[in-house]
């Protein structure tokens, strides 16, 4: 195969996911059809279904890819953190960033949700928890965190209470409309550092 035409399966394969990306985000996996990918994306029904065989792959393929970039973003978070107390820091800003600009992720997941299309989490996801859960122990053997909360439960609290918050933005405001939001946004990643980090 020539470079030309192996960028050009790549393109393809880019434009199918980032048009069944946003099509699933917005109407879920029962609502879109391979049609309306095809349309949104200009590439063939047959040339989506040669490359992902059904729209159930092409839809998991779309979640495994969502996970990879909330991952990736996890992982350049370390990179800057000189102790384990700014590690866990820098994982709850990133992970409050990912799921302040990420909607697509987010939409995707209640979809999935409702529609009873959830994996299970999918290896990179169990990984990516697992990780979360060690750094946690981690900080309880180095006396960074507090050991009378289970470590195991420590990343499902950060990321719940940040998915809610997310999803409550009109109640946000309409309990403190004169406060800037960027202001409480801090506060809440101050606070969920707090919970777990000893002083």
């Amino acid at each position: 195969m020539t470079p030309r035409r192996a960028r050009d399966k790549e393109q393809t394969i880019e434009d199918i996911l980032q048009a069944a990306q946003k099509l699933f985000s917005e109407r879920g996996l029962h609502g879109t059809s391979i049609r309306d990918i095809e349309q949104a994306s200009g590439v063939s029904k047959g040339l989506i279904l040669y490359h992902f065989e059904s729209k159930e792959k092409l839809y998991t393929a779309v979640q495994e890819r969502l996970v990879q970039a909330y991952a990736a973003e996890l992982m350049r978070s370390r990179e800057g953190s000189r102790n384990l107390q700014e590690m866990i820091q820098a994982a709850i800003h990133a992970s409050f960033h990912h799921t302040r600009t990420g909607r697509e992720y987010e939409r995707i997941a209640l979809w999935s949700y409702l529609e009873g299309q959830e994996r299970g989490g999918g290896e990179l996801e169990v990984q990516l928890t697992q990780g979360l859960i060690e750094t946690m122990r981690a900080g309880q053997q180095a006396g960074l965190i507090r050991d009378d909360v289970d470590a195991f439960v420590m990343p499902f609290i950060i990321k719940g209470a940040i998915e809610y918050w997310m999803r409550k933005q009109d109640l946000i405001q309409e309990l403190g409309p004169n406060v800037d939001v960027s202001i409480r946004q801090e506060r809440l990643m101050e606070a969920l550092a707090k919970i777990f980090l000893k002083e």
